[in-house]
């Protein structure tokens, strides 16, 4: 064996890319479920220098509860019965479970819940006499239980835990206290995201309770909080990255720095990442017209739909000018509006946006349609000359075909050469304005991902030879799912196109 295998640090590099993606619940179920596992499994087996650090990063990333079942014994006492899902763990079972489960940093919880609950529920039970995940530290539940699951979970709090996430469903939940303790068992606790019980009183009251507890926070996902919560949050000395949502009808007032030891800064100030949500948009503007956050990535998310009059309100009270050298990244979306058509969005309605020089990405995802022109649309690109993602209603028109035409979508990269994904609805049929040779328009640019939804095309090996000239990265063009069945036809032209010109660029001639 070469000198260098013996080394535990290349070795772990190597079989962390084997082992590539963290286990997942999508592949075959059980550990192994992929070939790179598959293959780490074999390595644990082949000699004594691969098979602590095969096993260790085979391990690592836990997908519940397919990996352990298999660890399971399969008759005598031990047997699964899958027709009354009871789960009972034998001394031997446990015994082998304990050459595991200590490598097990991060736990995912699998879609198939009443099958976790049998499981979570033999965990708590003799012969398991300890903690079953003593190294734990990123426990990840997104999924929606019933409501006596929950406390389930606190058999995972352990004090090496630093990273925490349930998502709950708040019409199901009476008692959530067994989160309680987690400041005491999680001391070093710094990411904690519970979310999805909305306003529920006695929820946000113990969410609040521990999040007032947590001294290590820098990433705090949650639904309303306590005045006194958020107050805690606003200036909490090492939080970066919060999402929380405002109550609707509340004034929040933050008229007293709550450490007189330390010199005076703005509620907010040390979030790098905010986001918030709430029903209504006025009420999310009114809390930035209060605390003034200057985050570089920004998050708003209004349930109800909103008019082109309210995002022009939002986004004039956004562009103060501390803001406008701060935002690199904004997001805005909206839920479906409840009027039958609601009015376009024009340039007048973006234009505060202009001033934010050093956008990086923005996302309008909103019921509305846009009503922007080519010129409009180089206008809004020369404002961000470091604009890397753009994203206007996920690339639907919402509306009849676009002002926007293959043209002004070249003009746009032109102006942003950073610019790296686009999803635009733009009018394919129009082909004006564009040279023979378009690349000598655009220059080099980093474009690589199109979506194109709500487009159609009448020409497909034209506009394709176009995009094949003008943006050399991008592959393939992503359109909706939701077209007629014959304009995606269409669209599958455009692509074998594409990747003729790709893998032979002498057919470009031949066009």
């Amino acid at each position: 064996m070469h000198p260098a295998l013996q080394l535990n640090d290349i070795i772990y590099v190597i079989f962390r890319h084997l082992n590539g993606s963290s286990l997942s619940c999508h592949d075959e179920p059980g550990l192994g479920g992929n070939l790179g596992q598959m293959t780490l499994a074999a390595l644990a087996r082949t000699c004594r220098v691969f098979h602590e650090p095969a096993l260790d990063v085979l391990w690592r990333d836990l997908y519940f509860p397919p990996c352990l079942i298999q660890c399971l014994s399969d008759s005598g006492t031990g047997v699964i019965h899958y027709i009354n899902r009871t789960i009972t763990l034998t001394a031997r079972d446990w015994e082998v479970l304990q050459k595991y489960v200590p490598r097990v940093l991060s736990l995912t919880f699998d879609p198939e819940l009443t099958f976790c609950r049998y499981l979570l529920k033999a965990l708590r039970q003799p012969p398991v006499a300890q903690l079953p995940l003593p190294n734990l530290r990123r426990l990840q539940c997104y999924s929606h239980w019933a409501p006596e699951d929950y406390p389930l979970l606190d058999v995972f709090f352990v004090p090496s835990l630093t990273d925490l996430a349930i998502q709950v469903s708040y019409f199901h939940i009476h008692d959530f206290s067994f989160i309680s303790p987690l400041p005491i068992l999680c001391p070093h606790l710094s990411s904690f995201r519970l979310f999805g019980y909305g306003s529920h009183e006695s929820i946000k009251a113990i969410v609040s309770n521990v999040v007032m507890s947590l001294p290590h926070l820098q990433t705090l996902h949650c639904d309303q909080l306590s005045q006194a919560a958020i107050t805690f949050v606003a200036w909490h000395p090492s939080l970066t990255k919060l999402d929380i949502s405002i109550q609707n009808g509340h004034s929040y007032d933050f008229p007293e720095f709550p450490h007189p030891t330390l010199p005076r800064i703005p509620p907010f100030s040390r979030i790098k990442s905010f986001g918030i949500d709430s029903f209504h948009l006025s009420v999310i503007t009114a809390f930035i017209q209060v605390v003034q956050p200057s985050p570089s990535h920004l998050r708003i998310t209004m349930k109800q739909g909103s008019s082109p009059e309210g995002l022009l309100e939002l986004f004039n009270a956004l562009s103060n000018q501390q803001r406008q050298e701060s935002i690199q990244s904004l997001r805005v979306q909206s839920y479906e509006s409840h009027e039958p058509r609601p009015a376009s969005i024009d340039i007048d309605t973006i234009r505060p946006l202009l001033c934010f020089s050093k956008l990086r990405e923005l996302h309008l995802l909103m019921a509305n349609s846009f009503r922007l022109s080519d010129e409009e649309l180089t206008a809004m690109s020369a404002s961000w000359p470091c604009l890397e993602v753009i994203n206007l209603n996920d690339s639907y028109a919402q509306a009849a075909p676009s002002n926007i035409t293959l043209h002004g979508l070249i003009l746009l990269v032109n102006k942003c050469p950073l610019l790296r994904s686009a999803h635009l609805a733009i009018n394919a049929n129009v082909l004006k304005g564009i040279d023979e040779y378009p690349a000598s328009k655009v220059g080099e640019n980093d474009l690589y991902n199109l979506v194109l939804a709500d487009t159609t095309v009448q020409n497909p090996g034209v506009f394709a030879l176009i995009v094949s000239l003008a943006f050399p990265k991008v592959k393939e063009i992503t359109v909706a799912m939701r077209l007629p069945f014959h304009y995606g036809l269409h669209w599958d032209k455009v692509n074998e196109h594409l990747k003729a010109f790709r893998l032979c660029p002498e057919a470009i001639v031949d066009m």
